[in-house]
């Protein structure tokens, strides 16, 4: 693989945003022809993409419940 497109790969992983754009990004490294090193390099980013991505998710979930639920109607014992 030429080094552009393996630096647009890179750059096309650390853009990822959603699922939708992350399943397409994962497709091109599929289906790219490239040293196995490289692939190993851009597949462990994008495992780590895809965990930042969940763990976004999961605390702005997070937020919007403690922003959703008045203080004084918490379940959460004070103290």
């Amino acid at each position: 693989m030429n080094a552009a497109q393996y630096f647009e790969l890179v750059d096309a992983v650390t853009k990822i945003d959603g699922k939708t754009q992350l399943r397409v990004v994962a497709d091109r490294i599929a289906t790219t022809v490239m040293h196995p090193l490289e692939r190993r390099v851009l597949e462990r980013a994008l495992r780590a993409r895809t965990e930042a991505l969940d763990l976004q998710g999961h605390l702005l979930t997070s937020e919007l419940v403690r922003t959703s639920v008045p203080e004084k109607e918490s379940l959460m014992a004070p103290g």
